[in-house]
């Protein structure tokens, strides 16, 4: 199947995922070759809903723009970037569709991603796979997923959606994305501190389920880290609400994690999801 919009046409292929307001399908751009993924509204009456998403995304690619211009003028090594949009989808097009009920539809790509099926959701490494993740690869996932948090807060959106199922990662070059921004809403002056808090507790969550733990027991597998008892101890109290400041949850995760950890490139590592319980 095709779905056009204007000259712009795309060759739909496979549903990978259903929402309530929305079915994902992969697709490619006939005029590039592009992959891509093509989220369509349910019903007309869900368009509002991606409306929302596709508004917000274009907001969050505004003021990443915004803010790396700034941060160019004092930088010191002009090769030095923030890189805010790797963490969001790339929004290619969107659009009502006629030939589909007149729903809307919205095309997004990944930057730096050429296959976008290597992109997963945190939740298939326990669930589909039946691996847990080790500690130190756990620290580039919370990591990322915190600075894309405090990205968003800083701007006034609260994401509202950073459980496992919506935090996807790239294992190999360690992107952390938040898909689906159509909960996100957009505040005109401070982000209530229950939904902030919220949005920080969610995403911790996902990465000690995804560690193979249980946040409301406390149990984290321990595989001998000195960093162990400090980390999961941190990562615990985020899960429980302890903070509601995500630019501090961040600046204060790397505190503990430069202590233990070197800053640099450190493989995508696995255990079978039973092991070390």
């Amino acid at each position: 199947m095709k779905i056009a919009n204007n000259s712009k046409i795309y060759q739909v292929g496979e549903k990978v995922a259903e929402a309530g307001s929305y079915r994902l399908f992969l697709c490619i751009q006939e005029e590039t070759g592009r992959q891509c993924l093509l989220q369509i509204a349910t019903s007309i009456g869900n368009n509002s809903e991606l409306d929302r998403g596709a508004y917000i995304l274009g907001e969050l690619k505004r003021c990443s723009d915004e803010t790396e211009e700034e941060y160019a003028k004092v930088r010191k090594d002009p090769k030095s970037k923030l890189n805010y949009h790797v963490g969001f989808p790339e929004l290619v097009d969107s659009f009502i569709c006629n030939d589909q009920e007149g729903r809307r539809v919205n095309i997004f790509a990944f930057r730096s991603v050429t296959n976008v099926s290597n992109m997963i959701p945190l939740t298939y490494i326990t669930e589909k796979y039946h691996l847990r993740i080790d500690l130190r690869t756990s620290g580039w996932i919370m990591g990322k997923a915190l600075k894309i948090i405090d990205f968003a807060h800083s701007n006034g959106i609260a994401i509202k959606s950073t459980a496992g199922n919506n935090i996807l990662i790239e294992k190999d070059n360690h992107y952390v994305l938040i898909f689906d921004w159509t909960d996100a809403q957009m505040y005109p002056g401070e982000i209530l501190i229950d939904v902030r808090t919220n949005d920080i507790s969610q995403a911790a969550k996902a990465v000690i389920t995804v560690l193979g733990g249980d946040w409301k027991k406390g149990i984290v597998p321990n595989d001998g880290e000195d960093a162990y008892p400090q980390y999961v101890n941190f990562l615990l109290r985020l899960a429980r609400g302890s903070e509601s400041n995500a630019q501090r949850a961040h600046a204060n995760f790397y505190e503990i994690v430069d202590v233990f950890w070197k800053r640099e490139f450190y493989p995508f590592t696995t255990k079978p999801l039973n092991e070390g319980e």
